[in-house]
């Protein structure tokens, strides 16, 4: 793709980011909200999960992962700690799913009347909500980040955004993009959404439990400027997951995410004469 096909890209996104906005709240307004709740809230895990969930997760973390090398380290250097922790960040995510395997096993679900129940969405229908709640993220995001642009510099940026603009062989693009795009969504969307945003409705209303989950999850992303920029897309990914109860919906809607921004940084790299 050329820095030219890479604008006519990101402007037809851009336009139907705006355009599912406006019809999403359009819908709203009329009380058609969409996608419809699959059921009034989704059960509350136990007490034990949450705090079981952090200590696997911090103590798997602090004893496994390596710390990232400077962007000049070198390209073997860089892509053996990321595949490193890569590979912890997967065991990460079968400890967490081993655990809300035992939760969900645990986890009473109050039965519910025959005319509030709705059959859980197919496969296909939790792909397109990845996709809406993809686009539907996108400009606000974008907003939030053009407002803020003033006050960010170099050093702002995520380590693995600062590796590919430092140096785009293949080798560390490659690592890049498994880690942020194919692993990382599934392990982040494991701990926050399906633990402790479903942990918090035990105590919380779903409002309060998606903002809190929201502000969590921006908080551990970088500098206090990515966590203002990422509020959007924790927003979607909470309001997504508590509406339709779809994992996949919700991973969906961070691999893309995380996909667009790998692509746009290395299109932004790009020599201005390219097209």
């Amino acid at each position: 793709m050329t820095s030219q096909h890479y604008h006519v890209v990101t402007a037809t996104l851009l336009l139907t980011s705006v355009a599912t906005c406006g019809v999403l709240a359009w819908r709203a307004t009329r009380g058609r909200t969409w996608p419809p709740a699959i059921q009034p809230t989704l059960p509350p895990w136990p007490n034990w999960l949450l705090p079981l969930a952090i200590a696997c997760y911090v103590l798997i973390t602090i004893i496994g992962s390596r710390r990232l090398p400077k962007a000049n380290a070198g390209v073997d250097a860089i892509r053996d700690v990321l595949t490193h922790n890569t590979q912890v960040l997967a065991v990460v995510f079968l400890v967490l799913t081993v655990l809300v395997a035992t939760a969900r096993r645990r986890t009473v679900v109050p039965p519910l009347p025959a005319c509030n129940t709705t059959p859980s969405p197919t496969v296909p229908r939790q792909l397109l909500y990845g996709v809406v709640g993809f686009l539907t993220c996108l400009a606000p995001t974008l907003i939030v980040f053009l407002l803020t642009e003033p006050l960010r510099s170099d050093a702002d940026l995520h380590p693995l955004l600062q590796f590919i603009r430092q140096d785009q062989s293949r080798q560390v693009l490659l690592a890049v993009a498994v880690s942020a795009v194919l692993v990382a969504p599934w392990v982040e969307e494991m701990a926050f959404r399906v633990i402790l945003q479903r942990a918090l409705l035990r105590h919380y209303s779903p409002g309060v439990s998606i903002l809190a989950t929201a502000a969590a999850f921006c908080a551990v992303h970088g500098s206090w400027l990515d966590a203002v920029g990422l509020f959007p897309l924790a927003i979607v990914l909470g309001t997504t997951y508590h509406r339709t109860g779809s994992f996949l919906a919700v991973v969906l809607t961070h691999m893309l995410f995380n996909a667009y921004n790998i692509v746009s940084m290395v299109m932004e790299s790009l020599p201005a004469t390219a097209g």
